[in-house]
């Protein structure tokens, strides 16, 4: 069974010939930089550059080799321009900075960080004909789409399982924030409707011709379809249930009605935290898949989802903590750890292993190694 069938299968909720694997195909199943630098050194591969996919989240392109070494069974497609571009940012005395193409500013201070945060919401205060008359990124621009063909033919050279990132901006709900800020437009959503309703239906114009533009010409050649937004922390829902059928489930059910008029790929949903209520409305929707499936979580324990959603779901997540384990554990706390997940996610199929959103810089690289070791000791049906 090659990869592309291992992880159809398994989307089918069949068992394929071991548990599929996920690493670096979205930009929230990858390795930050220096946690990949430290493994190349440990596993004895040698990576001459390394470019960043995604700076914000200081996530770098990963190296063919590196992907074949762990035998992962994706591969991501992303587009050519994203909240996150430009891959070189400018610099002042203190940080690194860039606008990105919303017109918001990205700030990483040079001592003590890790990441590039918001200091300017480009919508932060103002009022209604401004954020109507305000203009965003062009979804049609040839730039996002010219290296697509090129990413895809690489896959299917290998038969991996192309997983296809969104062709502009993240989520609905996240992107709003970043726009707004995230308590300002929290707010408008409870507050302020008409604001709300302006800037969601804004950005899900521009997604809409995103998805009609990249699927048309690429639909054919993907498998999965990454969307997702943010609705929870770890101890519960960001908003209610009615607000979310209210404000962005009819929207998110129009995005996924063009992904699967326009190809046979399945739709991934991403989003941390507590996201149980959330479920049975995302399977209403069409989502097949969700992502990290973050078990540190409140009511997200691996067996009691499967137990409850496993016939109508996939968990692409779940295989080990990166809060905890991967970074504080000893590698037989790891193994522990990946064991214990696929007992309660891979029974039936259903299951794509991945960590539980990036592997961060504090992560030691045995601790890595010790995973995919796990992975390949239990992962076989």
């Amino acid at each position: 069974m090659n990869s592309k069938e291992r992880i159809l299968t398994s989307l089918n909720h069949k068992e394929p010939d071991r548990i599929p694997v996920c690493l670096g195909s979205t930009l929230e199943t990858s390795i930050v930089k220096d946690a990949y630098q430290n493994l190349c050194s440990h596993i004895g591969l040698k990576i001459k550059e390394v470019k960043f996919l995604d700076i914000v989240q200081q996530l770098p392109y990963l190296n063919e080799d590196f992907l074949d070494y762990f035998n992962i069974d994706t591969r991501g497609i992303f587009p050519g321009k994203s909240y996150s571009w430009p891959s070189y940012p400018k610099e002042d005395n203190d940080s690194f900075y860039f606008f990105d193409e919303w017109g918001i500013k990205w700030v990483k201070p040079k001592e003590r960080s890790l990441y590039f945060d918001i200091r300017f919401n480009p919508l932060k205060g103002k009022d209604f004909d401004y954020i109507k008359n305000y203009k965003l990124p062009d979804p049609l621009d040839e730039d996002r789409y010219k290296n697509i063909e090129k990413q895809i033919k690489a896959a299917k050279k290998k038969n991996k399982a192309i997983v296809a990132f969104r062709p502009i901006g993240v989520g609905l709900l996240t992107m709003a924030e970043f726009l707004r800020g995230m308590e300002d437009f929290l707010i408008d959503l409870a507050i302020n409707e008409k604001i709300a309703l302006m800037i969601l239906d804004k950005l899900q114009e521009i997604y809409s011709m995103g998805w009609e533009k990249f699927l048309s010409k690429f639909g054919k050649d993907i498998d999965v379809v990454e969307e997702g937004d943010d609705l929870s922390d770890q101890t519960g829902p960001l908003m209610s249930l009615e607000m979310f059928r209210k404000f962005l489930k009819p929207k998110l059910k129009e995005t996924i009605k063009i992904i699967k008029g326009k190809s046979n790929a399945k739709v991934l949903y991403h989003s941390d935290g507590n996201i149980k209520p959330f479920i049975p409305d995302l399977i209403d929707c069409g989502i097949d898949a969700i992502n990290p499936v973050q078990y540190s979580a409140k009511d997200m324990d691996t067996k009691e989802l499967k137990k409850e959603f496993g016939k109508d779901i996939t968990f692409w997540g779940g295989g080990c903590d990166t809060q905890k384990i991967l970074p504080n554990g000893t590698p037989r706390d790891v193994e522990e750890e990946v064991k214990k997940r696929i007992n309660d996610l891979a029974p039936g199929g259903g299951f794509v292993f991945a960590t539980v959103h990036n592997i961060q810089k504090d992560v030691p690289p045995e601790n890595v190694v010790a995973m995919f070791e796990a992975i390949s000791k239990f992962g076989k049906y």
